[in-house]
């Protein structure tokens, strides 16, 4: 697994990362898709995090063939055709399924093009003396694996500017609703929020999760700039990048200087999760990378140390945010037609929700009701994902990292920095619900005689997931990062001992209970309805696996194409959603959505 695509695709997987910080949700059981349109209500949990344990052993089915050794893959830019002066940037990171190192250099590009071995980017703004074909040439090599291969690509360079490729538009229902991409849809609530104002205003909600005896020792006002210094600070921490670190000789002022070179480029109501939520992600756009932070909003607080929380606190999570959704972007429980046409209109409904989200704060009723932060997903192709040499030379990788950051106390005021990413599944059982829920395998399990001494740190145990391992100490900890190319024993022995990738059960989990890196690369899909032990534990062990896909190069915020699993599980979402507006608001919260997952 070393490599991601072009510069278009994102990678935040489509229900945007367990990676993204705080409050690993924990599995649901969606509605069952196998007799038509659904409206009886989800089940969600008491409590994204306390899971109910399941009741038995995990499973111990073989989960699936050895597969034979996996070439890699490289993918050709988008961009096809360029006039003089205008500017594209795009991967020639390499994927390989089976994470064997892979390096790949660029041995020919024009003049006027430039090559960043760590991020493996180009850069091309061709001038007059490109005109014609301009050629790059790729060399893909695998130490021990025999001769490097070659690739050629080429881009037409024509004297006028040259129309670049666009996703096409989606229903109303993707486009107002579930996966708000359009820029003109996102013109007012950049506007109102920018990025340094969230990271502000969501520092000051998260204290909220303090203990009263640590909020008492805050002291003095947050002040945005220095909040937005300690983002990039730890976003270069992560990539191992001095372009992002403002305090370095090599910063890129031009690509993260300023604050307000961060657009948002996707706003998404997770109308569908357990734990209903506002996903915010805004993107560098000055930077020749992809380079993207994720917030993740609800209107009530991870109230801490109150766990397990009540179930009244997810009841009035998934009401209140629900009713917002249905107030600012449905009509009689369906996208506003008004939005269809007038994009400026839409814009402003969605700042609104957003507004009104943040701002909420009902502390008369309960303490835990307030706009909160959960906290920020990131991801980009900055050098995280790379392997450099003992002297800093490129190795191997694709730069592509992901990683999360919380706004914690630090001593009288908050610091962003990162945080261990929440863990994924290892192992599955049943559950009291009959469903399929994370264990926590024997090598990670104190209790069983096979557990390896020290591993027991990773087990959440009250979860059942399992921390990526980093093991650079004298330690084992949890890992603040992921990348396609690092634990190789953890990805390819561990975690798919006893559940394959590809099982339909990680599907119950949120980002299918796969590490980051996993869930972004991938070549295969969801699972079917063809098989009820997918989200049945009564119906015994999934003798399907989920269908097979293309390599996907996996898109939050679709520039150029939309990936068919990104369409697939915007699917999923509406037929999750429909039952959980359904199920909160009442029988007419969602007529105007489908199921379509279950025909």
């Amino acid at each position: 697994m070393t490599g991601l695509s072009t510069w278009f695709t994102v990678a935040l997987a489509a229900a945007a990362l367990s990676c993204g910080g705080g409050g690993s949700s924990r599995p649901v059981t969606p509605p069952t898709p196998s007799t038509g349109p659904v409206s009886s209500p989800i089940s969600p949990p008491a409590d994204p995090d306390p899971a109910p344990q399941p009741t038995s052993t995990p499973t111990t089915e073989p989960t699936s063939e050895p597969k034979p050794d996996q070439p890699p893959e490289v993918f050709a830019p988008a961009v096809k055709a360029l006039g003089v002066g205008q500017t594209t940037s795009f991967s020639v990171a390499a994927i390989d399924q089976d994470m064997d190192e892979t390096a790949v250099t660029v041995t020919k590009l024009p003049a006027s093009a430039t090559f960043d071995a760590i991020t493996q980017t180009v850069t091309f703004t061709p001038t007059k003396t490109d005109l014609g074909k301009a050629e790059f040439v790729l060399q893909i090599a695998q130490p021990g694996k025999g001769a490097p291969e070659s690739r050629t690509w080429t881009i037409d360079v024509t004297a006028k500017r040259q129309p670049l490729p666009v996703a096409p538009v989606k229903s109303p229902m993707i486009e107002d609703v579930l996966m708000i991409r359009q820029p003109e849809r996102l013109v007012a609530v950049t506007h109102d929020w920018p990025i340094d104002r969230l990271l502000l205003v969501g520092a000051q909600a998260f204290k909220w999760q303090f203990t009263d005896e640590n909020r008492a020792k805050l002291a003095g006002d947050l002040d945005k700039a220095v909040l937005y210094k300690q983002f990039l600070k730890s976003l270069a921490e992560t990539h191992g990048n001095a372009r992002l670190d403002p305090d370095a000789k090599g910063f890129d002022a031009h690509a993260f200087g300023n604050p307000a070179d961060w657009k948002i480029v996707a706003v998404r109501p997770r109308i569908d999760k357990a734990w209903t939520e506002l996903r915010v992600v805004y993107r560098a756009v000055n930077a020749r990378e992809p380079v993207f932070a994720m917030f993740r909003l609800r209107p009530t607080v991870e109230y801490v140390p109150a766990l397990p929380r009540p179930t009244a606190e997810h009841d009035a999570n998934n009401k209140i945010f629900l009713g917002m959704v249905s107030k600012h972007l449905l009509v009689a429980g369906a996208p506003n037609p008004k939005f269809v046409k007038d994009k400026a209109a839409h814009g402003r409904a969605v700042a609104a929700l957003m507004t009104e989200l943040m701002a909420f704060d009902d502390t008369k009723t309960a303490p835990y009701l307030r706009g909160f932060m959960v906290g920020i997903a990131l991801e980009a192709r900055m050098g995280g994902g790379s392997k450099l040499s003992a002297d800093g030379a490129y190795q191997s990788g694709d730069g592509w990292a992901w990683s999360a950051m919380k706004p914690f106390q630090s001593g009288t005021t908050q610091a962003y920095q990162n945080v261990v990413i929440p863990g994924f599944w290892l192992a599955t059982a049943p559950t009291a619900t009959g469903s399929w829920g994370p264990v926590c395998p024997p090598k990670y399990n104190p209790a069983d005689p096979n557990h390896t001494p020290g591993y027991e740190v990773l087990c959440r145990k009250t979860i059942g997931f399992v921390d990526l391992p980093d093991e650079t100490g004298a330690k084992v900890k949890g890992s603040k990062i992921d990348a396609n190319n690092r634990f190789a024993t953890y990805k390819q022995r561990d975690m798919v001992a006893t559940l394959a990738l590809d099982d339909g059960r990680r599907d119950l989990g949120e980002e299918n209970s796969m590490s980051c890196g996993q869930c972004h690369m991938r070549t295969f899909g969801m699972h079917t309805a063809t098989d009820p032990a997918n989200v049945s534990s009564a119906a015994g062990v999934p003798t399907v696996r989920n269908p097979p896909l293309p390599t996907l190069n996996f898109q939050i915020t679709p520039d150029t194409h939309w990936e068919p699993f990104t369409l697939a599980f915007l699917a999923h979402q509406e037929c999750r959603g429909k039952a959980m507006l359904e199920s909160v608001l009442g029988p007419d919260a969602a007529k105007g959505f489908s199921c379509p997952t279950a025909k």
